[in-house]
């Protein structure tokens, strides 16, 4: 039987995350949520974690920062950036493992990346 995926979706604006967690619901990974990185990171701690979806813009710490600290948790996930402010991903974000997706998107757009993400 196959391992169940998780995915930690972050974001500091409530709807945000309900909205992404129902965009998700139907591909059969189990969906964590964090309203703060801090918390995100608490979660990491506890559980392996295989995609983060992070806003890229939050009050705390952004989301590159979180998913440098992420990524030397779980080394094998992988990280999606989400902004409506940058129109591509910062410089600092075009590693590897890190994708990202503009701000407003359709919901295929975001299950097709996790799909590939998840190989």
């Amino acid at each position: 039987m196959a391992e169940t995926r998780t995915v930690l979706i972050v974001d500091d604006e409530p709807q945000v995350l309900r909205l992404v967690e129902k965009m998700l619901g139907a591909s059969g990974v189990n969906i964590l949520l964090a309203p703060r990185p801090s918390e995100a990171l608490k979660i990491c701690e506890l559980v392996p974690v295989h995609v983060l979806i992070s806003d890229v813009s939050m009050p705390e710490m952004d989301g590159l920062r979180l998913a440098e600290r992420v990524l030397k948790l779980h080394p094998a996930a992988s990280v999606l950036l989400i902004s409506g402010q940058y129109k591509e991903a910062p410089p600092s974000a075009k590693a590897a493992r890190i994708r990202f997706l503009k701000k407003p998107f359709f919901p295929s757009q975001l299950v097709d990346l996790l799909r590939e993400m998840l190989g």
